[in-house]
């Protein structure tokens, strides 16, 4: 009454705390769009997961993905395609510093050197050093009998060796080698430089450490064997994708900044690879997923809540029959919202990518109480003239049921806050403390501002404010047939409950046209990591892991430090090579290397024919470099040539000589490697495998276990990530440290969704809890209190049904929906007992059917089921289900209310005879 008596200053007072409120949130209140955010770090499991991504770095990169345009028999474009585009695309990102920190496309191999062999299998690192060791004895020995039957210079005996083995079975790799090979002496003898005195090579410079990658590019067949990361399409697995990591420069602040990020690396790569048209590029990664989400999110959010208003005051309209009944409608609940930003930054500090629904919500919820008054003030105003008979009789018949429904909504928002999920609860305190601001609106800039502007209403007649000049007719028992059909339609509907299942796939919750989202399912994002800084500890993880039916292996430094360990522990296996100075070739010598490439060439150039598309541009390549060898040297070496010309093309063929068994020699030289030190490592590789404390020097490493099957779906998920752990627990702790345990993508994303669905199970046992007590309180009636919640037993269940029969899914964004549902949805119930305790009391306010709080129900269905309604329209599928999942269950609680409660209602109020006397 002091509102209705004071409305100016009311208005004063609440324009004042909405400046206020709006100024506070502009500059203190920022929309963090850290996910990490999300889940309290007091969980174990999930600050096991936020330390490991803080020193591993590389579970948080963006990575451009590049795959072939054509299908698996085109899957093998040109080595220097794949190279050429990967380096195109790095050298862009890294001009783009005010987005991009670090770009790594690939392993330096010159810096790794020799202990590249180390990070091969162990199968293939004591081939590569067998290999080795064949071409030093090739090379740097005198030739034996059976050698020299292939061939007088080491170059001619490799060429014949080669023929002879590619033969006996063909050997893309041997052919990719003894091609790039030709190519090198190719370049040396094609334009030899002026020769040196007479029967003396030039001498050749040491090999540098960049020398080293030499052998690795002759013999590279791919992009991995060059230090590139070309790995397996997991999607097709007779497929491969070759990834570049980006480190982008993170803005926590901005809603904006990471989608702005992501787009430009888009624009980009875009650009880097316009010159590459055989391959097909795109942008994956946690933080693009992230991007992606928060965008569409964003954008459905947004057009939801801009059509939401506008609907909910075209139906305002109608229903009240009045356009400024429903602006003042909009108006208050335009203010409660403003309020609640006021209150979000008093109570959170700041917005995440789920408090933002909270508008929604307010739109859906809020509006339903400030309807409830203005229907019931519309009856009354058409009664009586002063406003203090008005709102006195609108807020005796409004304020209790409004006030325990209010009051159960926001209960059943703010009860989230009890448990760990920090997105939850964030949403739960802004939204819950919303929707008593959305009240106190109603009570306050709604009757001030119709004391104020009041509509112009027609009056009802005197006669009949009181009670209706028509008797009332009695229903009969045949108006019981509603409650027992929808009770049978809830019988009918058990089966298809049954097939509602629950779906704990995230990605099934995104947009699946995102291309995030689909490149992301190509790559093998699940893993588990154990973390420790004792290497043998490590070794206890690995051993324990030993015969894991869920895993299909571990990558660590445990691998290449069993590798040096065994090439030390295995003398015999480092070639012994009693090296000399290879013979100079003569004219004679180089006439036969000639012949040789000629024939090898011949050999490859039939392989080609009869080879797959795949190898048969490898197999060309190397005849075409072998041709043209062979062609050169004779062209060079006719008699008809100047003597000086073949001299310098001998000369320079024996500088290559020279210069290769050196090059050979140095690596066989470093057999076995040295011992493995993180510091000497590349800074890719390093960060893979260890972490490094700056300040202390403190080293951390990891150990990457890696799962059979797909576990994108629950349940492999949940049996890789238990017998992981179990298998885990059974390695003792260090004297005075805890227990090791497993963190990593697998193990966070298991526990927190397990987590999460623990906290939505807790949250939804709270809020059917408080809104008993509520509505025991308010009515204090048992009977009552079980007959206004009844709508929820009788309403979910229909949606259960309707979600079976559709095959909607629950998911982790719908299933969010439940506690809302149940905050929402009771206070149909709590309205139809108010409604029927009015009658009860006051036999005058007669209860027909399309009377006051009928209407006032129907507007409040109608605008929680169109708000949250509208969400279907966006790209976001877990946001979709939300909104369908909000949709159907408001509307089932409401038809369940209609159906149910108000026909046993009216049926008890006939039965006392209450409405005939």
């Amino acid at each position: 009454m002091a509102v209705v008596a004071r409305p100016r200053i009311t208005l004063v007072i609440a324009g004042l705390a909405l400046v206020v409120a709006v100024i506070l949130a502009y500059f203190k209140l920022p929309v963090s769009t850290d996910q990490n955010k999300l889940f309290s770090r007091q969980r174990t499991f999930f600050g096991d997961y936020v330390d490991f991504i803080d020193k591993f770095p590389e579970n948080e990169a963006i990575y451009v993905v590049v795959e072939s345009q054509g299908g698996v028999k085109n899957d093998h474009p040109r080595l220097e395609r794949w190279t050429g585009i990967a380096d195109a695309i790095a050298a862009r990102l890294r001009r783009m510093p005010q987005h991009i920190r670090l770009v790594q496309e690939k392993t330096p191999l010159e810096q790794l050197g020799i202990r590249g062999l180390l990070f091969q299998t162990p199968v293939a690192m004591r081939g590569s050093v067998r290999e080795l060791g064949e071409l030093g004895k090739l090379w740097g020995e005198p030739p034996d009998l059976s050698r020299q039957l292939f061939g007088r210079s080491p170059l001619e005996r490799f060429l014949n060796g080669t023929a002879l083995k590619i033969s006996a079975a063909p050997d893309l790799q041997a052919a990719t080698f003894v091609g790039r090979l030709a190519t090198q002496v190719l370049m040396a003898v094609s334009r030899p430089s002026v020769p040196p005195a007479a029967g003396t090579p030039p001498a050749p410079p040491p090999p540098t450490r960049h020398e080293m990658l030499a052998l690795a590019e002759l013999g590279a067949t791919s992009p991995l064997d060059l230090g590139y990361s070309y790995v397996l399409d997991e999607s097709d697995k007779s497929r491969h994708l070759l990834l570049i990591a980006v480190y982008h420069r993170a803005d926590f602040q901005s809603l904006t900044a990471i989608s702005e990020t992501v787009e430009a690396i888009r624009t980009g790569v875009a650009e880097a690879a316009a010159d590459y048209p055989e391959f097909k590029v795109g942008v994956t990664g946690r933080p693009a997923l992230d991007a992606d989400e928060m965008r569409t999110t964003d954008h459905d959010t947004k057009i939801a809540e801009i059509i939401a208003i506008c609907v909910v005051f075209v139906g305002l309209i109608l229903m009240l029959r009045s356009v400024w009944l429903a602006l003042v409608a909009e108006i208050a609940l335009a203010v409660g919202i403003g309020w609640t930003f006021g209150w979000a930054t008093l109570t959170v500090g700041e917005l995440n990518l789920l408090s933002l629904v909270f508008v929604i919500a307010l739109i859906g919820i809020g509006m339903d109480y400030l309807i409830q008054i203005l229907t019931r003030y519309r009856r009354e105003a058409q009664r009586y003239v002063r406003q203090q008979a008005i709102w006195a009789r609108v807020f005796r018949y409004v304020s209790p049921p409004i006030l325990t429904a209010c009051l159960g909504a926001s209960g059943a928002f703010l009860v989230s806050a009890l448990t760990d999920f920090r997105g939850a609860a964030d949403l739960g305190i802004i939204a819950g403390g919303g929707l008593l601001l959305c009240l106190l609106s109603g009570y306050t800039v709604l009757p001030a501002i119709l004391v104020l502007w009041p509509p112009k209403l027609q009056a009802v007649a005197a006669e009949d404010r009181y009670s209706d000049k028509n008797p009332t007719p009695r229903t009969g028992w045949w108006h019981l047939l509603l409650p027992l059909t929808w009770i049978m339609l809830c019988l009918a509907g058990i089966p298809f409950m049954l097939k509602a299942e629950f779906d704990p796939n995230l990605l099934h919750m995104q947009a699946q046209n995102l291309e995030s989202v689909q490149l992301v399912r190509k790559l093998q994002t699940w893993y588990g990591v154990v973390l420790s800084d004792n290497p043998e500890q490590l070794q206890q993880v690995r051993k324990a892991l030993v015969g894991a039916a869920t895993v299909k292996n571990t990558d660590s430094l445990l691998e290449p430090m069993d590798n040096q360990t065994w090439l030390t522990s295995h003398p015999d296996s480092v070639p012994n090579i009693k090296w000399v100075e290879p013979p100079l070739l003569t004219t004679d010598d180089a006439l036969q290397v000639a012949l040789a490439a000629e024939a090898l060439g011949r050999n490859l150039d039939t392989l080609r024919q009869r080879t797959g598309i795949q190898a048969a541009a490898d197999y060309g390549d190397a005849a075409t470099a072998l041709n043209c060898l062979a062609e050169v040297i004779r062209n060079q070496l006719k008699p008809e040539v100047e003597p000086a010309r073949q001299t310098a093309t001998i000369a320079a063929l024996n500088c290559w000589q020279q210069q290769f068994v050196s090059l050979v020699r140095t690596a066989v030289s470093q057999l076995p490697p040295p011992p493995i030190a993180i510091s000497e490592l590349p800074r890719s590789m390093a960060g893979h495998y260890a972490s490094v404390d700056p300040k202390t020097g403190h080293i951390t490493h990891a150990l990457y276990i890696y799962p059979k099957e797909n576990l994108w779906n629950r349940a492999p998920l949940e049996t890789f990530v238990k017998e992981v752990e179990d298998r885990i627990a059974t390695v003792p702790p260090l004297p005075g440290r805890e227990k090791l345990r497993v963190t990593g993508i697998a193990s966070n994303i298991y526990h927190s969704t397990a987590a999460i669905e623990h906290a939505f199970y807790l949250a939804t046992g709270y809020a059917l809890a408080l809104i008993f007590i509520l509505v025991l309180l308010d009515l204090r009636r048992l009977g009552q209190t079980l007959l206004a919640i009844s709508v929820l037993a009788f309403g979910l269940p229909m949606l259960v049904a309707l979600m079976g029969l559709f095959g909607i899914s629950w998911n982790f964004a719908n299933f969010f929906g439940l506690p809302i549902l149940i905050g929402a949805g009771h206070e149909y119930g709590v309205f139809m007992v108010h409604r029927y305790r009015e009658v009860l009391h006051n036999p005058r306010r007669v209860w027909r059917f399309w009377d006051v709080s009928d209407r006032a129900l129907l507007l409040c269905a109608f605008v929680t089921s169109s708000s949250f309604g509208f969400l279907i329209m966006g790209q976001h599928r877990g946001i979709r289900s939300l909104g369908l999942v909000m949709a159907l269950g408001s509307a089932c609680i409401y038809l369940a209310t209609i159906m149910v409660v108000r026909p046993l209602l009216i049926w008890r109020l006939e039965r006392n005879d209450v409405q005939r006397r």
